[in-house]
C-alpha cells in the first residue's frame, strides 16, 4: 500500500519516515510550497507531486496532514478531481480537535475515510519519527472499517484508541493542556525564577535536572503518588510564605498559584490547606 501525504510539514515528514522504516512505500508529498515538499519526498526518498489529483491517483492511503483550518479546503479540491476507483482510496486527517465528519463529502463521493491523530509534540521530524514507535493514535472510523485502520498501526507497533467524535475537542483540549499548556506553565515558573534573582539565561539549564526528574517520578506511578512538595506534606507555613511573596512580589501569578494549589489538594483528596489556598492572598 502505498502512502502519500497532502501537507508536507513536520507531523507529515516524521510520519513519512516512520513508515517508511516499518516497511510501507511513500508515494509522496503534495504542498503549496515547493520548497516544502521537495524536503519532505527528499527527506523519505519519495516522488514531489506537482498537484493533489497526480497524488491520489498514484496512491491508495492519502492523508491530510495540512494546518486544521486548510482541510475543508483540501476537501473541496478532492471533489473536483476525476479520480477512478475511489473506493480503494483510504482519506485520513491527522487534526486533534477536527471530527471525522468534516471528511462526509468524501465519503459521500465514493472514497473510503478515517482519522488519525498521533498523541506526540513535532519537533525536528528525524527525532519526532524516532518516538513515534512509542505513540499512541487517536482514531475515528466507520461502521464498515472492520479493524482495518487499527490493524495497520499494530503493524507499525502502535496502539491505539477511539474517540467520540462528540467528545473530540475535549480531548484535544486536554492534549493542549498537557503539551501546549506545560510549556506556558514553564515560562510561567522560569519567570517566577527570575524575579528571585536567579539570572535569565541559567534558569532553563539550572531547572533541567528538576523537570527531568519531575517526568522520571511519574514512570509506573499514579499521579498522586509522583507528588512532592509542600502540598503533599501538609505543610501550610510554606505554602502561606510562597502566596506572601507573590502577593507582594509578583501579584498577578497569585491566582494561579491558588488554582494550581487546589487542584493539588484535590488530587491528593486531602484539603488541610484549604483555608491557606482560599480565598487567594491578592491585591488585584
Amino acid at each position: 500500500m502505498k502512502i502519500a501525504f497532502i501537507g508536507a510539514g513536520k507531523v507529515s515528514t516524521a510520519l513519512g519516515l516512520y513508515f517508511k522504516n516499518n516497511g510501507f512505500e511513500i508515494g509522496g508529498y503534495y504542498s503549496r510550497s515547493c520548497k516544502s515538499t521537495e524536503k519532505a519526498a527528499r527527506m523519505t526518498h519519495s516522488h514531489p507531486y506537482a498537484s493533489v489529483g497526480e497524488l491520489i491517483n498514484d496512491n491508495r492511503m492519502i492523508w491530510i496532514t495540512t494546518p486544521d483550518d486548510q482541510i475543508e479546503a483540501v476537501v473541496r479540491q478532492t471533489l473536483l478531481l476525476p479520480v477512478p476507483r475511489k473506493d480503494e482510496k483510504l482519506v485520513l486527517h491527522a487534526s486533534g480537535a477536527y471530527p471525522l465528519s468534516i471528511l462526509n463529502p468524501l465519503k459521500e463521493n465514493g472514497y473510503r475515510t478515517a482519522c488519525a491523530h498521533p498523541l506526540l509534540a513535532f519537533g525536528d521530524p528525524v527525532v519526532a519519527q524516532e518516538k513515534l514507535s512509542d505513540v499512541w493514535f487517536a482514531l475515528e472510523k466507520p461502521e464498515e472499517d472492520n479493524g482495518q485502520l487499527a490493524d495497520f498501526f499494530k503493524a507499525c507497533g502502535n496502539q491505539t484508541f477511539t474517540v467520540d467524535s462528540g467528545r473530540k475537542s475535549l480531548y484535544h483540549a486536554a492534549a493542549c493542556v498537557l503539551s501546549n499548556y506545560l510549556v506556558t506553565l514553564l515560562d510561567t515558573s522560569f519567570a517566577i525564577f527570575e524575579k528571585s534573582g536567579m539570572p535569565r539565561d541559567n534558569i532553563q539549564e539550572a531547572t533541567r535536572p528538576l523537570l527531568e526528574s519531575v517526568i522520571l517520578n511519574l514512570k509506573g506511578k499514579d499521579l498522586k503518588d509522583a507528588l512532592t512538595g509542600p502540598i503533599k506534606r501538609g505543610d501550610k507555613n510554606t505554602v502561606r510564605m510562597h502566596l506572601e511573596s507573590l502577593n507582594a512580589l509578583m501579584p498577578e501569578m497569585t491566582a494561579l498559584y491558588t488554582l494550581m494549589g487546589r487542584k493539588t489538594m484535590q488530587l491528593l483528596g486531602d484539603y488541610s490547606l484549604e483555608e491557606v489556598l482560599n480565598p487567594p492572598l491578592s491585591k488585584q
